[in-house]
């Protein structure tokens, strides 16, 4: 759980730093620049932590779990264009409400290789209230 809570402040820190990056040198750099500064930085200071067993372990991934990257960099892309038009605060509250509702799927369906976690109503209920209250910030 701390992890989350550090990934969520931090979050739109990065995402202001990135759109910056964007507004300097443009959307399609930008995004090269950013996983090609974090590849550098995670092989000089994470690979060396690894034992290098990692790279045996990566032929059992699934053909679709490399895919990360890709989607990861048009995010990237898109989330550059969203926080100059709209703001930071209202980006966040609106990926926030559509990540739950597509994370809610993720868990119902067991997509991804995800272990199912059926939809309830309390977590419906939750779902709604959020959406709601990403409308209010999007719309104030």
């Amino acid at each position: 759980m701390h992890y989350a809570l550090v990934f969520g402040l931090l979050l739109p820190f990065v995402v202001r730093m990135n759109e910056s990056l964007s507004r300097a040198i443009g959307h399609l750099p930008a995004s090269f620049a950013v996983h090609a500064v974090g590849a550098v930085f995670g092989a000089i200071a994470f690979l060396p932590l690894s034992g290098g067993s990692w790279w045996q372990a990566a032929r059992g991934a699934p053909w679709w779990a490399w895919f990360g990257g890709v989607v990861g960099s048009g995010m990237v892309i898109l989330a550059n264009r969203a926080v100059g038009a709209m703001g930071i605060a209202s980006f966040t509250a609106l990926t926030v409400a559509v990540q739950l509702v597509s994370s809610a799927a993720i868990d119902h369906f067991g997509w991804v290789g995800s272990p199912v976690h059926p939809m309830s109503m309390l977590r419906a209920a939750g779902i709604l209230l959020l959406a709601l209250g990403a409308t209010l910030v999007v719309r104030g």
